[in-house]
């Protein structure tokens, strides 16, 4: 879908080149409900420089300086339209900047620069080309709420120490959020995604809030993300499987399965929460993990037969020199717990005592209970 700006008869037009003599001098910039033409691009200005510190992949992946310009000027464009390409990368802004209700026709870039004491305020604003926000700082609030995305959104390795507010905004080309750090709150309540969406390896340090939002492109990922709070998480996860599932990518569905089950669990008691964790999530894998099903299963089956052959638990039945030496008797003894575990058939061997049929008894029930399970976990991964 494609969205076109009505054309605004008393809009008073500014040309981009006022602007950019006020931005060099360190002059207040406010403009509001006018039309800019052209390239609004301080690449070529002659500002302060300031040095901060650059992440490795900011470095390599982005080719971004660890020395920036400085834009001292309070900068209020506000329901303006902004006809040329807009260049802010590599910016320390140290003032107010305020583009809410503004109409960018075109590319618009912000790659790395960083707002260090004002929020970021691009509310209600209209993006027409690509976005660049990638490997941005903001310092305060990222606010974005209500502001379309025509083309491709990239945050790509942004940092947000405030408010991440998306609410009520839509994405009609990729949002891409990854490796983003939220330290705090992230909102994107009603908002609307018609394309892919992109949180690998983000890190949410507080909540992240998906009420009334709309995902109707083919992939959500959250892969590799960490979440602090174990109900984001769950929701998170629980609409990225709903994604999945209804493109038909069952594996990428199983791993969100795993995942949201696993942010369930943190939200229990602590006497249900570990045992859990062992016995259901590490184990079973919550159904999703047959072949860890099987190792488990394995190495139950091998602690047993240590067990029969510590203190001699089964009488042998076959010559050793039928058997591999040095540990022909842990071979029986291995073969005893493999057939107890599957079939509780004790394969013609005897048991030395009252213990060891205990033993048996309960390696017999876990050990058919988990190869039942591991049947119904493969049916489920490769036969559906």
């Amino acid at each position: 879908m494609e969205y076109e700006l009505e054309e605004s008869s008393g809009l008073k037009e500014v040309p981009a080149s006022e602007i950019l003599a006020k931005i060099e001098k360190g002059e207040p910039v406010e403009y509001d409900h006018v039309r800019i033409l052209g390239d609004l691009d301080i690449s070529k200005l002659i500002l302060p420089k300031k040095h901060i510190d650059r992440t490795d992949p900011e470095i390599n992946s982005f080719g971004l300086e660890e020395k920036i310009n400085i834009i001292s000027s309070v900068i209020k464009i506000t329901h303006s339209e902004i006809r040329g390409v807009c260049v802010f990368s590599e910016v320390a802004f140290e003032k107010e900047v305020d583009f809410s209700g503004s109409h960018f026709s075109e590319y618009v870039d912000f790659c790395g620069s960083l707002f260090i004491f004002t929020d970021g305020g691009f509310s209600e604003s209209l993006f027409s080309g690509y976005a660049n926000f990638s490997a941005s700082h903001f310092n305060c609030w990222a606010d974005f709420r209500g502001s379309r995305f025509i083309k491709e959104a990239d945050f790509q390795l942004s940092l947000v120490l405030g408010m991440a507010d998306f609410s009520e905004s839509e994405f009609n080309g990729t949002a891409d959020f990854l490796r983003c750090k939220f330290e705090f709150d992230v909102d994107f309540r009603e908002a609307k995604f018609n394309e892919k969406v992109d949180f690998i390896g983000c890190e949410f340090s507080r909540k992240i809030e998906f009420a009334g939002s709309q995902f109707n492109g083919d992939s959500l990922s959250f892969k590799y993300s960490k979440f602090s709070d174990p109900v984001s998480q769950e929701e998170a996860c629980r609409r990225a499987k709903n994604v999945m599932e209804r493109n038909g990518d069952r594996q990428e569905a199983g791993y969100y399965f795993y995942r949201e089950m696993e942010a369930k669990r943190r939200q229990k008691p602590w006497y249900i929460r570990y045992p859990e964790f062992f016995f259901i999530q590490l184990i079973f894998g919550y159904g999703v993990h047959p072949f860890r099903l099987m190792f488990c299963w394995f190495a139950v089956a091998t602690v047993f037969a240590f067990i029969y052959s510590a203190e001699g638990g089964i009488i042998s039945k076959l010559p050793a020199s039928s058997l591999p030496q040095p540990l022909s008797y842990f071979v029986e003894c291995f073969y005893f717990s493999i057939v107890t575990a599957v079939t509780p058939g004790y394969g013609k061997y005897e048991l030395t005592s009252w213990v060891y049929q205990v033993i048996a008894s309960v390696e017999a029930i876990f050990g058919t209970f988990m190869w039942a399970a591991f049947i119904a976990t493969f049916a489920r991964k490769y036969m559906r």
